[in-house]
């Protein structure tokens, strides 16, 4: 709690010298080296999270140092964030000022936001297109597609497949629950709940149980009135025999974390969470792993 007050202004005087709204590559290497003393990517990217109160160069700093420590596809929210905040800079959206900061990013980096200012739908297509190809011609990147991609339906639809890239390349607990929660509350029904299952179920057994975990809380503290409904479901199907192939992997790994420390707060929070929606699950699963769901 401590360095998520304190380190974002402290950064922010660091990096931010000049009274205009620039970004300096080497200032940026410093403020990286001093994150770094933060062990738990969650908790440093918590810190970043704080930056950028003031709008301005401060939340391009967020989105730059938040770009350089992860991957990110062009439909994710943090990236259409991103491209908000970057059309926003000037009442014209121009080239020059985004491009400034995107240089500050890798090619890979680059590639996504620019595919994504293309796709906005803050830009009439006929001002998306030239932008994007005097930022390609800026940034030195090869030529890309320069046409409008999926219909806002597939977009939609292709949700869950940006979600899964996001557990694929090892994302933490946290982004991968946000991305989730996102989803489920621009379009909350029994599929999009079904479908966010059978990511997780696919999944890594732990990351089924930290989203677990974290669904039910929002940044603010407070619970989502949502997370109920989901979580039963989810509760509902892991005990089901149709999904017993992801039961037993997920029992396995939380049994290996019994045996090592009993007291683990995973465990501890994803049986009490078990047993707040379904008891019946929670007491299997708990009788399963070796433990008391009490």
């Amino acid at each position: 709690m401590i360095f998520a007050q304190r380190l974002p202004p402290l950064v922010e005087q660091l990096v931010l010298t000049s009274e205009h709204d620039t970004l300096d590559e080497n200032l940026i290497k410093q403020a990286e080296e001093l994150l770094a003393f933060i062990i738990n990517a969650d908790y440093r990217q918590a810190v970043i999270n704080n930056f950028g109160k003031s709008g301005g160069a401060s939340r391009s700093l967020r989105f730059v140092l938040t770009f350089r420590s992860g991957l990110f596809t062009e439909h994710d929210p943090t990236t259409l964030d991103f491209v908000r905040h970057l059309l926003t800079l000037q009442k014209t959206p121009a080239a020059g000022p985004i491009a400034a900061i995107l240089h500050l990013l890798n090619p890979e980096a680059q590639k996504v936001i620019v595919r994504a200012i293309l796709n906005s739908e803050r830009l009439r297509r006929e001002d998306a297109e030239p932008l994007a190809r005097e930022l390609i011609q800026e940034l030195g990147l090869p030529e890309l597609p320069l046409s409008r991609s999926e219909s806002a339906s597939k977009t939609q639809i292709s949700a869950w497949d940006i979600i899964k890239e996001l557990i694929a390349h090892h994302a933490s607990p946290s982004e991968i629950t946000s991305a989730i929660r996102k989803q489920l509350h621009a379009k909350y029904d029994a599929d999009e709940v079904k479908q966010s299952w059978l990511v997780l179920a696919e999944s890594e057994p732990m990351a089924l149980v930290r989203v677990f975990c974290l669904l039910p809380y929002l940044p603010d503290g407070q619970t989502d009135p949502m997370a109920r409904a989901v979580l039963e479901s989810y509760a509902n199907r892991l005990t089901h025999e149709k999904y017993a192939a992801t039961y037993n992997r997920v029992v396995h790994a939380l049994k290996n974390m019994y045996k090592v420390k009993n007291d683990s707060p995973a465990l501890v929070n994803f049986i009490a969470l078990m047993k707040w929606v379904d008891p019946a699950s929670a007491e299997k699963v708990a009788k399963d792993i070796g433990m008391s769901a009490a």
